[in-house]
């Protein structure tokens, strides 16, 4: 599976977590991103969780060499007409999506 993989220390402090926003706003919908960064990325997952991105999921995990991995992947947004129910069975495909 190809990912993009972005070490994070190499940008520059001031425009890191645009820059990792506008990647994460440009992943395609089941697409995925890797961040590796020289600490855990705590203050990232607060700005992430305090986004209300709710179709990105993360998982954060300390790699062999001692370097962060945060692996961010793009799920099909809930209120997108991708997801849900397509109506075939009879149920409301509205109420599907929230």
């Amino acid at each position: 599976m190809f990912q993009n993989v972005i070490h994070v220390p190499t940008l520059m402090d001031e425009y890191k977590t645009g820059l990792i926003f506008s990647l994460i706003e440009g992943l395609k919908t089941g697409k995925s991103l890797k961040l590796i960064c020289d600490q855990k990325p705590v203050e990232f997952e607060k700005i992430l969780s305090e986004s209300g991105l709710s179709n990105i999921k993360w998982a954060v995990e300390k790699n062999k060499v001692g370097s962060w991995e945060m692996s961010l992947l793009k799920q099909p947004d809930i209120n997108s007409e991708q997801v849900g129910c397509c109506g075939m069975c009879g149920s409301d495909h509205s109420s599907a999506r929230g």
